[in-house]
């Protein structure tokens, strides 16, 4: 995985995955704190072809331009703060073990989607949900370089993995509550 993310210059932290024996389950330990994630959007950008993954409005890698994409978390990063539960002073997770910044929840959007007034800390709807499973598989089906990173963080096969982002989005909906989708949608590349 090292020489993964030295190939496609991003950054270890993104595909760095540990497991849990009990559980059965890769996991990357949880800090609760923001890390630069940016390194992946050359990488993303292969599949996305220069669009916003909500909008499909132009969008640009090159650094300094003006429609600079930005790389978003699909399921926010809010998930990985934590909530206060029904006992007073004790603070527990929101329940999304998931490592909200693996490359599987990762996608490049347009400054306007990725804002607070826009997407910001809500799910999205169950159609970008499907394209973001859609953009995963087509990643594992052509042998990109981050396949083997996709199949540890998501599952090994097409159904666990379908399952899988399922299960979080039924967790990050139960507690964010709002859905969101894009007002304006040009025709889609992908």
């Amino acid at each position: 995985m090292v020489e993964t993310s030295w190939e496609l210059n991003i950054s270890r932290r993104l595909i760095s995955v540990k497991h849990d024996i009990e559980a059965e389950q890769f996991f990357v330990s949880d800090e609760n704190r923001r890390i630069d994630v940016t390194s992946s959007r050359d990488s993303l950008n292969g599949y996305q072809k220069g669009k916003c993954f909500y909008c499909s409005q132009f969008i640009s890698v090159v650094s300094g331009s003006l429609f600079l994409a930005h790389v978003d978390h699909f399921f926010p990063h809010t998930l990985k703060q934590y909530g206060v539960s029904a006992i007073p002073h004790i603070l527990k997770p929101y329940g999304v073990s998931a490592n909200l910044d693996g490359v599987w929840n990762l996608v490049l959007a347009c400054a306007y989607c990725n804002g607070a007034a826009e997407k910001g800390a809500k799910v999205p709807s169950i159609r970008l949900l499907e394209r973001l499973n859609t953009r995963n598989e087509y990643l594992i089906g052509s042998n990109h370089p981050l396949k083997q990173t996709l199949i540890r963080q998501t599952g090994k096969d097409a159904t666990t993995r379908a399952a899988f982002l399922q299960g979080v989005y039924t967790k990050a909906k139960a507690f964010l509550l709002h859905t969101w989708e894009p007002l304006v949608n040009a025709d889609p590349t992908f």
